[in-house]
């Protein structure tokens, strides 16, 4: 008999690159505008997140996960819909899910809104969604990994503050706060950097429904 009781919870770990580039990885999802580039598979990754917005949709009760990483660009926005409809078909019903993305610069004017309808959309369908939303600098990337062995999400964020700056990988509480506008863990989720956990009264305001 299925318990319905169950609550499935999702490790968030951000690492610098040289963690990161030394990972085992399969099945990357490439980007493209013209494509959906939406991937079903037991573990995946996606790089170069830049203005696109990315992440995925899992299902622990039944071992599913999915990746995305969506293009922002006009024709993106005019399918947008359709591409939410595919990531729920892909796994039914998903119970947890991460979106991370989006940056504010004048020649990507649809980064920004394509980001926040995204999560909208997928939030509608998905009840506990981590959001990391827009980058807060503009040369600033991030790279993720999941895989559903250990429902873990690892997650490589660089920004440089200035163009002079040098590049620096989140590695604190202090440098993930600075990378992104705004954060949010959803409830259960569990919120690493490096092998330190960072617990609700570490930091209140990310951890908001915890409380």
């Amino acid at each position: 008999m299925q318990n319905n009781n169950v609550s499935f919870t999702s490790n968030i770990r951000f690492v610098p690159w040289k963690v990161f580039s030394k990972m085992e990885k399969k099945n990357a999802i490439l980007y493209y505008h013209d494509t959906p580039n939406i991937l079903k598979a037991d573990e995946f990754y996606s790089l170069d997140i830049r203005t696109c917005t990315g992440g995925g949709l899992t299902k622990q009760s039944t071992g599913e996960g999915e990746g995305f990483h969506f293009w922002d660009d006009k024709l993106t926005q005019k399918k947008a819909n359709d591409n939410v409809i595919s990531l729920i078909r892909f796994v039914k019903n998903p119970e947890r899910g991460l979106v991370i993305g989006g940056k504010r610069l004048d020649e990507n004017p649809f980064s920004v809104a394509l980001f926040y309808k995204f999560r909208d959309m997928i939030k509608e369908r998905v009840q506990n969604l981590s959001e990391f939303c827009i980058h807060r600098f503009e040369d600033s990337q991030t790279h993720y990994h999941y895989d559903t062995k250990n429902d873990t999400w690892t997650i490589c964020t660089e920004y440089r503050k200035t163009a002079n700056s040098p590049q620096r990988a989140v590695n604190s509480l202090a440098t993930l706060k600075n990378a992104f506008e705004k954060i949010s863990i959803a409830p259960g989720d569990r919120l690493f950097i490096g092998e330190k956990e960072i617990q609700p009264k570490d930091a209140p305001e990310i951890f908001l429904k915890h409380v």
